[in-house]
């Protein structure tokens, strides 16, 4: 890994819990690298790199190259159509995925800022409903959801507490770890926690949960932050015991308690 934390998009705080587990399970992690080369040894990979101002080197029958990936648009001559793209070669949309070809929409990987099926689906919602004359409302990247399908899972709703801290803004936040849960020590699913976060008035700005089925959990939260609905509003749900959703109320309340 280059960055010196696994996920680097996400907090250190989820990097660590991914990083025990994969010790855990025997896998020889290093952050905080410089590659040096590439070479094929004997029929293996060699890969020689730099950790904390030593060269090492490992050989491995297989390797996965996984540094990124671009919009494969260069070779549609987008510019003889009016159609302007960014230096990454996304194309450049206006917030109903009109390009500077106002006859010319798209939307999804190609034009970003998010490569995720959902949000490409409403973009081309977005972008059918207003190139037909309809009304049209611009997808709002504020309750953006997002999932990592590590073992455990991390998933994400709203900006992250440096992205609000980054932003000036005001806000409290609580978790709870799976660890002290009930259910979640049954499925022996101990591994991680839940965060939330709200606005001083309480209404719900984002959350995190990285552990088991953290890609479905999430969603309890997305429809909160989607729906602007407040820690309070919450709290009157019916939350089912033993569920691992269960696990939300214990922020919950310690946000009401703080508010």
């Amino acid at each position: 890994q280059r960055s010196n934390h696994l996920l680097k998009g996400l907090s250190s705080k989820a990097s660590a819990v991914i990083k025990n587990k994969f010790r855990e399970e025997g896998i020889v992690l290093y952050t905080g690298t410089s590659l040096q080369s590439v070479n094929t040894v004997n029929g293996q990979y060699e890969v020689i790199f730099e950790h904390e101002s030593e060269s090492l080197s490992i050989q491995t029958p297989h390797l996965l190259n996984a540094l990124g990936r671009k919009p494969a648009t260069q070779g549609l001559d987008l510019s003889k159509a009016g159609i302007s793209t960014s230096k990454n070669r996304q194309i450049i949309c206006n917030k109903f995925q009109q390009t500077t070809n106002p006859k010319v929409y798209a939307s999804g990987d190609v034009t970003g800022p998010h490569e995720i099926v959902h949000v490409a689906i409403l973009q081309g919602e977005a972008a059918a409903k207003h190139a037909t004359g309809r009304v049209a409302d611009p997808v709002s990247y504020d309750s953006l959801v997002s999932v990592v399908f590590t073992d455990p899972q991390v998933a994400q709703v709203g900006p992250s507490k440096q992205q609000l801290d980054d932003l000036g803004a005001k806000y409290l936040s609580a978790d709870y770890p799976f660890d002290d849960h009930g259910k979640s020590m049954l499925m022996n699913a101990k591994h991680g926690y839940v965060e939330v976060y709200c606005d001083l008035s309480g209404k719900i700005l984002g959350a995190q949960c990285v552990g088991k089925d953290a890609g479905e959990l999430i969603h309890s939260m997305a429809v909160a932050a989607s729906l602007k609905a407040t820690v309070h509003d919450l709290l009157k749900v019916q939350w089912y015991h033993p569920t691992l959703s269960e696990i939300w109320t214990y922020p919950l309340e310690d946000l009401a308690d703080a508010l």
